[in-house]
């Protein structure tokens, strides 16, 4: 007599996967979180060196303007002193050097940033120099 074996299979029930997809899933999301950081990050700092960039080319060309306003008789000598600019919070000094000749000064214009905190040094901006010729008027002296 043949015997036959019979092979039974057992189904099983499908295997579970435990927290494989939550793990993915909290995984997923850091990743994201830590490249959103650093994209933001670099966004901020972009922003702030065009501010900044912007702020040094306002400085200059306020004190290109109060230069050419000396040299072209606007503004006296005698009247300079530390003038506040309203609409961008800076303050231009004017200081005239008197130059080897008697024709010449030499005028350097100092831009600072008033928009930090009382009892904080403004920091400085920009300073530009120029040639002014005072002699015309009898400015030519030191400050």
């Amino acid at each position: 007599m043949a015997t036959h074996s019979v092979h039974r299979f057992r189904l099983r029930p499908p295997a579970r996967r435990g927290g494989g997809i939550l793990l993915e899933l909290l995984l997923a999301v850091a990743l994201f979180a830590t490249a959103a950081s650093f994209t933001l990050s670099a966004m901020r700092s972009a922003l702030d060196s065009i501010r900044r960039v912007e702020l040094r080319a306002r400085a200059f060309d306020l004190a290109a303007t109060r230069l050419a306003e000396l040299d072209a008789g606007m503004i006296a000598a005698g009247d300079l002193g530390e003038e506040r600019d309203r609409s961008d919070d800076l303050a231009v000094a004017i200081e005239i050097v008197p130059g080897a000749t008697s024709k010449l000064a030499r005028a350097r214009a100092t831009v600072r940033d008033m928009s930090g905190g009382a009892g904080v040094e403004p920091p400085v901006v920009a300073v530009h120099e120029r040639s002014v010729d005072l002699s015309q008027r009898g400015e030519v002296r030191s400050r």
